[in-house]
């Protein structure tokens, strides 16, 4: 064999070993993304809920007070509820209650009906006007709640839907109870793992889902304006439960 045809066969023999190893490099690539796809559709987890719960004494009391009043026209109605309305927010700002505490919640006027000629079958004649207009107080000196109701109610207020509570930090009963709900979850999925004989680190995802604080309201319809009037009011905040809840995924 010649010089050159030695040449020309070991640089073919080199391409052929070129291609051979090319060939055989791109199917292990495509073996090993088939077997990560199959791990990954594998993965099992461990799913679970966690809740946790902080009790704590509310700090600030929210009261819900207005002024109905009655009369032949709108023109005096509206004048007569304005008046006692602005007694009643100058003798509660006089216990140190600040303007921005204050916000208006109902006002609304409808007219009344001879109710005789609604059982005669014309219900129709308007004999006069109502208004009522409300106002919430939000009560930041807790144990003044009580003097700011009577205060209301000795000014003229005779609408009253009872008083609720809140607390000025939520935050941070709120974060103290999502910690207790992530130890929840943790304790409940080590529980499942530990019976299925595997073992879990770290969650593969956390989802917040909510929280809440109900606000016990203590309910003063049932008593008298007058009785409100003659003492100060005696109000019990009682406590409040500041709940989280989250969802936590384990794999394994």
């Amino acid at each position: 064999m010649s010089s050159r045809s030695k040449i020309i066969t070991k640089a073919l023999s080199i391409l052929v070993l070129s291609v051979t190893a090319l060939g055989f490099s791109g199917a292990l690539t495509v073996k090993e993304v088939k077997a990560a796809s199959v791990e990954n559709a594998n993965t099992k987890t461990i799913e679970v809920t966690g809740t946790g719960s902080i009790k704590a004494v509310p700090d600030i009391a929210v009261l819900n007070v207005g002024v109905m009043t009655k009369g032949v026209d709108t023109i005096s109605v509206q004048d007569n509820n304005t008046k006692t309305m602005n007694k009643v927010l100058e003798a509660v700002k006089a216990l140190g209650i600040d303007e921005k505490d204050i916000r208006t919640v109902d006002y609304n006027m409808y007219p009344d009906y001879d109710q005789s000629e609604t059982k005669n079958g014309n219900g129709n004649k308007i004999i006069g006007y109502t208004l009522n207009n409300s106002v919430e107080i939000k009560v930041r000196d807790i144990n003044k709640a009580g003097q700011v109701l009577s205060a209301a109610v000795n000014a003229g207020a005779n609408i009253n839907n009872g008083i609720s509570f809140s607390l000025s930090n939520v935050d941070d009963y709120y974060n103290q109870a999502l910690e207790k709900a992530m130890l929840n979850a943790k304790a409940k999925a080590d529980t499942l793992a530990k019976a299925i004989g595997v073992s879990i680190s770290t969650p593969s995802k956390v989802v917040e889902n909510s929280y809440n604080y109900p606000s016990p309201v203590s309910n003063y319809n049932s008593m008298r304006n007058a009785d409100m009037a003659a003492a100060e009011v005696a109000v019990s905040q009682g406590e409040l439960e500041v709940t989280a809840n989250v969802s936590v995924t384990y794999a394994y």
